[in-house]
Parts: structure tokens; C-alpha cells; sequence
């Protein structure tokens, strides 16, 4: 499953109301997925009508075929154009990445590439979107052989609860397991066959993706990124940034802020 790409550009996109082209056709492979807002797109010949992606999702668009978006609201994105060997497949269209700790991590690590990037570290951003097309073409594999079952419905289920209030506070897995009618070792053990990941770690990488994002684009104050973030205070909320990002959310403000 190794992809062996050849990166044409890559660029991070700060928060925009809207695309600078509502569509373009491209000589390479297209990768394009927010990481913050919501669009609709289309990819000729691949798509049906216009499908909506957000935070997880990722599309690919194959070389020749006119891709379509449009932003319905404030979004960032990543953008990336490559070439593939002669005769190399992938998947096309919208991949739902389930493992959002790994998404958010190469996010970030191409965020701070693009901003620091220099002539001869080309290199680093071709390896973090082989990564990226790595963790799609995963994804399509493990969704083919995935069955489609009632605990599947209901592991969406608790993934978009827990998109919706991952920033209004401590999220009750109990409350949420009750609500599906499983206990809660039955959640945890389901939601982790689902997506790779606790339904405690999937919280934590939507939230720490919000927070990373607040602290370069904002002036907000670390008590304000904490609340907006879903944590109880500043101290709990720096405690699991360090934890988590190896450096507190200050250093990183300073580190990354443009």
C-alpha cells in the first residue's frame, strides 16, 4: 500500500469565505480537505450530485477531471497536486478518514512545513502527503471490507454527537452510551473497532485541532481558547495541549503565529 508520488504543489489555506476558483481541471491528482468549515463539491465523472465534506473527509480528484466546490462557510483547507507512476490507481471522490488523530497530526505537520518551508525540505511536505493519500486509499480498503451493521449506524452515530459537543464541554460517555442503548465498555470497545481510536482520543484531536488553529489566528486569551475549545479551565486545557502537541499552547502560539 506504499505510494511513491511525485508532489507538484501544496499549499495551507487560511480562513477564506470562499475558494479563489469555484473550479479548475488539473494535470496531476487533486487532494483537497478542510480542516476547519464545511463545502460542497462535485468531481466530474465521479461524483453524482453535490455531496457535502467537512472536517475528516477528503477528496480526491483524478488528473483531467473538473473539480467544483463551494464553501458554505469560513473554512481553511489543505490543498495538494502530485503525479503518480504510469499505470497507479486510487480511490476517487469523498474518503471519510476515521482516524482522526493521525489526520490532525499530518495536518499540522504540513501547516507548520508550509510555513517554514524553505527550497530544500521539499522532500518532508512529499512524504506528509504520500501520508495523506496513504491514510485515504486505507480508508476505501477497510471500508470495502467493512459489513454493514447496525453497530456501524450507531458508531457514526456517536462520532457525529461527539463532533457536535466536542467544543461545549466534557462530553458524558455513559449519557451517550445510554442513548444508543449500549453500556459504556460496549461504546468504547465498538467506537475503537470503528475508527481506530477511543471515542476520549477522538474528542481530544477535534479539539486540539480547533485549539491549534485559535492560538495562531487569534489573540485570544489561553482561558478563551480553553472554553472554546470544550475544557474546564487554562490549566487543564495547557496540561493535555503539552501533553499531547510536546510543548505548552504559549510556546506554540510563539512558535507558529505568523
Amino acid at each position: 500500500m506504499s505510494i511513491s508520488l511525485e508532489l507538484m504543489r501544496y499549499y495551507f489555506s487560511l480562513e477564506r469565505d470562499q475558494f479563489t476558483l469555484d473550479e479548475d481541471c488539473y494535470e496531476g491528482w487533486v487532494l483537497l480537505a478542510v480542516q476547519q468549515g464545511t463545502f460542497e463539491f462535485h468531481v466530474e465523472d465521479v461524483s453524482g450530485d453535490w455531496e457535502t465534506a467537512g472536517f475528516g473527509d477528503v477528496i480526491l480528484c483524478p488528473p483531467g477531471k473538473r473539480l467544483r466546490r463551494k464553501a458554505l462557510e469560513r473554512i481553511t483547507f489543505h490543498f495538494s497536486e502530485w503525479r503518480l507512476p504510469e499505470g497507479s490507481t486510487l480511490p476517487t471522490g469523498k474518503l471519510h478518514i476515521h482516524d482522526l488523530a493521525r489526520l490532525s497530526s499530518t495536518f499540522a505537520y504540513l501547516r507548520e512545513w508550509h510555513e517554514q518551508r524553505t527550497d530544500k525540505d521539499v522532500a518532508d511536505a512529499q512524504h506528509l502527503v504520500s501520508d495523506l493519500v496513504y491514510i485515504a486509499r486505507r480508508e476505501r480498503l477497510n471500508s470495502e471490507h467493512r459489513v454493514a451493521s447496525k453497530s456501524d449506524l450507531l458508531m457514526r452515530e456517536a462520532a457525529t454527537h461527539i463532533e457536535r459537543n466536542a467544543g461545549l464541554g466534557e462530553i458524558s460517555l455513559q449519557i451517550l452510551a445510554e442513548q444508543l442503548g449500549l453500556s459504556g465498555p460496549q461504546l468504547t470497545r465498538r467506537f475503537q473497532a470503528a475508527y481506530g481510536v477511543s471515542p476520549v482520543r477522538y474528542a481530544t484531536a477535534l479539539r486540539l485541532t480547533k485549539a491549534r488553529r485559535l492560538l495562531v489566528e487569534t489573540e485570544d486569551t489561553l482561558e478563551v481558547v480553553a472554553e472554546l475549545c470544550g475544557y474546564q479551565n487554562a490549566f487543564y486545557f495547557s496540561r493535555v495541549f503539552t501533553q499531547h502537541m510536546k510543548m505548552s499552547p504559549s510556546v506554540y502560539r510563539t512558535k507558529y503565529q505568523i
